[in-house]
């Protein structure tokens, strides 16, 4: 449990009443990483949604040889973990999320608790659910831009 201010002063979370507020301070989790940590591991079960508050987070992916490649670097804000809240039968993490820089603090949310709060106030689950689609949006831009100069 985190206090309501602290989900106050994050965007992710600008649409929500304080009432929305208090129930999802009330399942968040304050976790502290140092510098090499990973939140998660690509193909590992989805159990967490995170929200950075502080420090810095590389999404990262393998390619054939093993080689690690940085997809994107999240910072203060951004939120990661949204293969946790994709209702598949066997829900996995996409890409490695490792930590680069210390101090990194997230606020950590079990998915099975904030899908359980979701079904129970499909007000909350469609405005955390609408602003996941939008920066899944801007992250598959992000990343397919540079593929139009390849074919350009």
């Amino acid at each position: 449990m985190v206090p309501k201010d602290m989900l106050k002063s994050i965007v992710f979370f600008e649409d929500l009443s304080d009432e929305m507020l208090e129930r999802m301070a009330a399942i968040a989790d304050l976790r502290h990483y140092t510098e090499g940590e990973y939140l998660n591991k690509r193909r590992n079960p989805a159990d967490n949604f995170y929200i950075i508050l502080e420090g810095a987070i590389s999404l990262e992916t393998e390619d054939i040889t093993g080689k690690k490649h940085n997809l994107e670097t999240l910072m203060a804000g951004a939120a990661l973990g949204f293969s946790s809240l994709i209702e598949t039968e066997s829900k996995r993490y996409l890409c490695d999320a490792r930590v680069i820089t210390t101090p990194t603090r997230t606020l950590r949310f079990r998915a099975s608790d904030l899908i359980s709060m979701f079904y129970l106030d499909f007000e909350l689950g469609f405005l955390i659910m609408k602003k996941i689609a939008l920066i899944a949006k801007r992250r598959l831009l992000y990343r397919t831009l540079p593929l139009a100069s390849l074919t350009a």
